[in-house]
């Protein structure tokens, strides 16, 4: 019989709770500590990999504070000698995945779904989290659009989804 052991722990700050980070996510927080840092990240991938391994497979914690996380990780990093990233990692959220379409379905009305929508995003934003995931955005339009397919209303809902979008994570 097989069982799954290589599970990340969830990662948690505040009321927030995510499982959904990968090996790209830890590689770009070190490359831009290093970065930050004004160097470069020597065996930056396998450094990500060594920590998604020891996630995956060691860790005995099902939940994961972040800032105990990033605690770990600045430790590990001025033990192979890297002190100066380490000075540099910032504390983010993995991105998160905002569904549209679910948030449409509990405020139709355009007016209450964008005001929801930014307070969302901003308690996010609060928490850390520097990269937002949205899914849903053709039927949540059809819904702020009132509209069962697609025609030019529902197009300019898309786009008007699209330009608040922009302009909230910028």
């Amino acid at each position: 019989m097989n069982t799954l052991q290589n599970r990340h722990p969830i990662l948690q700050r505040g009321r927030y709770v995510t499982f959904d980070y990968d090996l790209e996510w830890i590689e770009r927080v070190l490359t831009e500590a290093a970065q930050e840092a004004g160097m470069n990240l020597p065996f930056g991938r396998e450094v990500a990999e060594g920590i998604l391994m020891y996630l995956d497979k060691y860790c005995p914690l099902r939940t994961l504070p972040l800032e105990y996380f990033f605690a770990r990780v600045r430790g590990l990093l001025r033990e192979i000698g890297l002190p100066l990233v380490a000075e540099h990692l910032h504390e983010q959220m993995p991105p998160v995945d905002i569904d549209l379409d679910e948030l449409a379905g509990e405020e139709p009305l355009p007016l209450f779904f964008y005001e929801k929508l930014r307070r969302r995003m901003e308690e996010l934003k609060k928490c850390g989290l520097t990269v937002y995931r949205f899914s849903g955005m053709k039927h949540c339009s059809m819904v702020l659009g009132a509209r069962r397919r697609a025609c030019p209303t529902q197009r300019r809902a898309l786009q008007e989804l699209h330009s608040f979008l922009a302009c909230q994570a910028a």
